[in-house]
């Protein structure tokens, strides 16, 4: 290998490495919801993208549609956030929204990250205007929801009114559908069926 093909090769890892290395700053970042949601569980948004991309992944299945896109979709749906900081529902009606696409053009290129299409896959999520957007979205949503009830559940009456209105903003009929069966089910009910199952 040539000495100008090995500083090539190297130049692009460090840049990899510099992406991981900024993705990473997401396990300190705290979901902007637990603002306004109040606890009694945080949550960080790697741990928020964890469960979307699982919900995301159930999804794409049951809305039989493209689930190598819908988990790239989850997991990078936040990267932003990086750069951006935090934000919700409500802060994007008086904060300054941060240019989202600007922010992602400027990831993909500081890290030399065309080989993944992250720009094309964030656009694509962003606009909302593929199955596959609206599948992920609903995954996030689904997410959130799963933070709303655990909280309810912990005794946080107020989650209540997130989790409806979290309700309310899913699209697919198989995220309604999950959604419901989260909002009336019991959160003990998997582990106890195991228990009963073994005594």
């Amino acid at each position: 290998m040539k000495k100008k093909e090995v500083v090539k090769l190297n130049s692009e890892a460090k840049k990899l490495v510099n992406f991981f290395l900024e993705c990473l700053i997401l396990r300190h970042t705290p979901r902007a919801c637990s603002f306004y949601l109040k606890g009694p569980v945080k949550e960080n948004i790697v741990e928020h993208l964890y469960f979307s991309t699982i919900i995301g992944w159930v999804l794409s299945k049951l809305e039989k549609v493209d689930e190598n896109k819908i988990i790239k979709m989850c997991l990078i749906h936040d990267l932003v956030e990086t750069r951006g900081g935090p934000r919700n529902i409500i802060m994007k009606f008086y904060k300054p929204i941060p240019n989202e696409l600007k922010i992602i053009e400027e990831i993909s290129k500081d890290h030399g990250l065309e080989i993944i299409q992250l720009e094309d896959l964030f656009n694509e999520y962003f606009q909302q205007k593929t199955k596959e957007a609206i599948v992920a979205k609903d995954a996030d949503v689904l997410a959130r929801m799963l933070l709303e009830k655990e909280c309810l559940d912990l005794g946080n009456q107020k989650a209540k009114k997130w989790l409806d209105f979290s309700f309310k903003r899913l699209k697919t009929e198989s995220a309604k559908k999950l959604g419901k069966f989260l909002i009336e089910t019991d959160s003990d009910e998997w582990w106890l069926k195991i228990i009963e199952k073994y005594i």
